[in-house]
């Protein structure tokens, strides 16, 4: 039964999800379509890689590297381009640098036992793009404190999580238990980003939107 939070804790991500699809409903941001799409591809491949862990399901053991693949390039790519559609980085930056870094992350994962250049590379990427966002950064902070508090911390957790995780074998019961709550803390942290983006922009670049009229 355990094992099941693997596949359980995907239901998170409705939450990042959900800020994208009112972002795009609010402000009409392309943005926000695009972080959906991938969000939806990334949960996808992760979904059918963590069938494997899961007893009762039956699968096509044949495909296992392919779905490995897609969820390890897929969830790592998607934490760069949230870090990008967090700080805000706009059309077409955050597409450019989204498709460069992410090709070079592929490239990694084409070859065996990279899994901690990849690391690397993902937070030197992401410390690059807050150094050069750090205005915003500081207006998250500035403004909505408590919000960059708990984001900072669900981040922070998350990194724990997956750290704790990764030093076991993928069968043991504290890999399950800490990689379903990485699963959760990860997603719950895209979804505050995303509120903070939203937040900020809705100050910074207010949309005028017609009232509603009331019905006869």
């Amino acid at each position: 039964m355990i094992t099941s939070w693997l596949l359980i804790t995907h239901c998170v991500a409705i939450f990042p999800i959900s800020t994208y699809l009112w972002s795009w409903k609010r402000r009409r941001d392309p943005a926000s379509i695009f972080m959906l799409l991938k969000f939806i591809y990334c949960v996808t491949f992760s979904l059918l890689y963590h069938t494997y862990d899961v007893e009762g399901i039956v699968v096509i053991s044949d495909h296992y590297n392919n779905w490995s693949l897609l969820d390890g390039y897929s969830s790592t790519a998607l934490i760069f381009t949230t870090t990008l559609y967090g700080l805000r980085v706009r059309p077409p930056q955050i597409y450019i640098t989204s498709y460069a870094v992410e090709t070079a992350l592929l490239i990694l994962y084409l070859f065996q036992n990279l899994w901690q250049i990849v690391t690397w590379v993902l937070i030197l990427s992401c410390t690059i793009v807050s150094i050069f966002k750090w205005k915003t950064i500081f207006r998250y902070i500035k403004k909505y404190y408590f919000l960059s508090f708990f984001t900072l911390c669900s981040g922070i957790t998350a990194t724990i999580m997956y750290v704790i995780a990764v030093q076991d074998d993928n069968t043991t019961i504290i890999y399950v238990k800490h990689h379903s709550l990485w699963h959760c803390f990860i997603f719950i942290t895209a979804g505050l980003s995303s509120i903070l983006r939203y937040k900020l922009d809705e100050e910074l670049y207010p949309i005028t939107r017609r009232e509603q009229l009331d019905s006869i």
